[in-house]
């Protein structure tokens, strides 16, 4: 069974450090965990998915992450829905308005955060973004105050699986 939460391998204390040293000060840092269900309903495999969901839980705690707990469900043709989007934009929606950051810095590709980014910007609240060029979409793209490419900045961590793609990224773009 594939896992679900796309970002096991992020490390998210080195990314803090990394901003950090980039000027930005890191008041709060969140990722959704995806508690999928299981394959089957006998013991094993519930188990097995709700071991897979703490373990992954606790891994991004120990990096001082807050974790946003988003339940999937099956729907009635098989397909795993969740609601991780959701949970995570009025996540920090509620968090902007109460700290009154200068920048947001949101990792993601998804047009579905737009409206999000464009609400923060007439609060006075601006937003960097960090994703994959390729994959985000437009209407994220134009909605932020600036793009970097997630392969340099993972690139220059000094880690992940990505190496390969690196070579192949652009250079951060002020939009």
């Amino acid at each position: 069974m594939r896992n679900a939460n796309w970002d096991a391998h992020v490390p998210y204390r080195e990314l803090v450090n990394f901003l950090e040293e980039s000027g930005d000060e890191v008041l709060d840092i969140f990722a959704p965990a995806i508690r999928m269900p299981p394959a089957t309903m006998n013991d094993a495999d519930i188990a097995r998915s709700y071991e897979g969901f703490i373990r992954y839980s606790e891994a991004l705690r120990q990096q001082g992450v807050n974790v946003i707990e988003a339940p999937a469900k099956r729907a009635a043709e098989g397909a795993v829905k969740h609601s991780d989007d959701n949970r995570l934009m009025i996540r920090l929606a509620l968090t902007c308005m109460r700290l009154r950051p200068d920048f947001l810095v949101l990792v993601a590709a998804d047009g579905d955060y737009a409206p999000l980014v464009w609400g923060l910007r007439e609060e006075g609240i601006r937003t960097k973004l960090i994703t994959d060029p390729a994959a985000c979409a437009s209407d994220l793209r134009a909605a932020v105050y600036s793009v970097s490419n997630i392969f340099n900045v993972l690139g220059s961590l000094g880690g992940g699986p990505i190496e390969a793609v690196a070579q192949a990224a652009g250079e951060p773009e002020a939009v």
